[in-house]
């Protein structure tokens, strides 16, 4: 009886421990998507001498997979496209990198530098790049860190929502004038810039990478 009544428990305590685990993970996604934003404005005037302009739904990638996953950069390589216009607008040279974003994506993809959800991991993406990644959630921001970020030649990456408050979406700062940040945006197909202000002024979250 007593090892019947063992067996019975084996299950239910291999339940609760799934079940911990799955809201954990929910609490962490949660939070990491759910913060506050924060309004932002500039008091610099700041112009890039160029600007790299990638655009996630270009031919040339669109249909590639980010990683194992099932996302393409068509519906979700906006972070992908970012991450390549830094490459170059920074001048950091990654060994056997030719810096498009298909090609980003490609080595991304071989690296393992996306979960399996097609999420960048910031840590593996540190180690094949060689780069350091300051990584902010718009809490942590103080005043003036982003316009602090453009006077060192360093392009934020910002969390947004499309609209201001649409589905995520990430864009990248590379000027500010007349107190507002402009945006290569990776959804916008024409070369030309687009104002924070489109989505809100508001930003969720920051990546800047050194």
């Amino acid at each position: 009886m007593q090892k019947k009544r063992f067996n019975f428990w084996i299950p239910v305590l291999l339940a609760v421990i799934l079940l911990a685990g799955i809201c954990a993970g929910f609490l962490y996604y949660r939070h990491a998507h759910s913060a506050e934003p924060v309004s932002v404005e500039t008091t610099l005037e700041y112009a890039p001498e160029n600007v790299v302009y990638f655009y996630q739904k270009d031919d040339a990638w669109k249909s590639d997979r980010l990683g194992d996953s099932v996302y393409t950069m068509e519906d979700s390589g906006c972070l992908t496209c970012c991450v390549a216009a830094i490459l170059q607008m920074q001048d950091i040279s990654v060994d056997g990198l030719s810096a498009d974003a298909g090609a980003v994506n490609r080595l991304f993809s071989e690296k393992g530098v996306y979960d399996g959800e097609g999420n960048l991991q910031w840590d593996v993406l540190e180690q094949v790049t060689g780069v350091s990644v300051v990584k902010q959630e718009a809490s942590e921001l103080d005043d003036g860190a982003l316009d602090a970020y453009l006077a060192q030649g360093h392009y934020p990456i910002v969390r947004v929502r499309v609209g201001g408050d649409g589905s995520y979406h990430y864009v990248l700062i590379v000027c500010s004038r007349d107190g507002e940040y402009w945006c290569m945006d990776p959804l916008e197909e024409t070369q030309t810039l687009v104002p924070l202000s489109a989505f809100g002024g508001k930003v969720y979250a920051v990546r800047v990478l050194r």
